[in-house]
């Protein structure tokens, strides 16, 4: 155990950035439109993400983490680097939506060559399926 202890505290002095990233990108619910870690980084917000892991943190591992990020410059970053992901996600979803690309029988990993990726616009998020139909809660 002490070893997981010595290990978490030196990720959290090196990469807690990354680690929160991470760590939010585990978090059930997060494509939900309604979702507080969506809607920051839909708004760009390191206020709100810093907000959202200082209430979820749990744990002595990851107790104290977010401490580690004092700059609000920081968790912008994490912000638009989390929306970025949404993009990405999202241009898959219509890369595997595109009926030529069902009917022409090629594997998704055809075209696994990487680019830098640009700015992206995330679309209209998707409903939560557990809300109610009628109110939208």
């Amino acid at each position: 155990m002490q070893e997981l202890q010595h290990l978490a505290a030196w990720v959290k002095e090196r990469y807690a950035q990354e680690y929160i990233l991470t760590w939010l990108l585990s978090q059930p619910g997060l494509w939900w439109s309604d979702g507080e870690v969506y809607q920051a980084a839909m708004q760009k917000s390191g206020k709100l993400l810093k907000d959202y892991v200082q209430k979820k943190q749990e744990g002595e591992v990851f107790q104290g983490i977010a401490d580690k990020l004092v700059k609000d410059e920081t968790w912008d970053a994490v912000a638009v680097s989390l929306g970025r992901i949404f993009g990405v996600y999202q241009q898959e979803l219509v890369k595997l939506q595109d009926p030529s690309r069902r009917e022409g029988g090629k594997a998704a990993s055809a075209d696994l060559t990487v680019k830098a990726a640009p700015v992206l616009e995330v679309q209209q998020a998707l409903p939560d399926p557990y809300s109610d139909p009628l109110t939208r809660r």
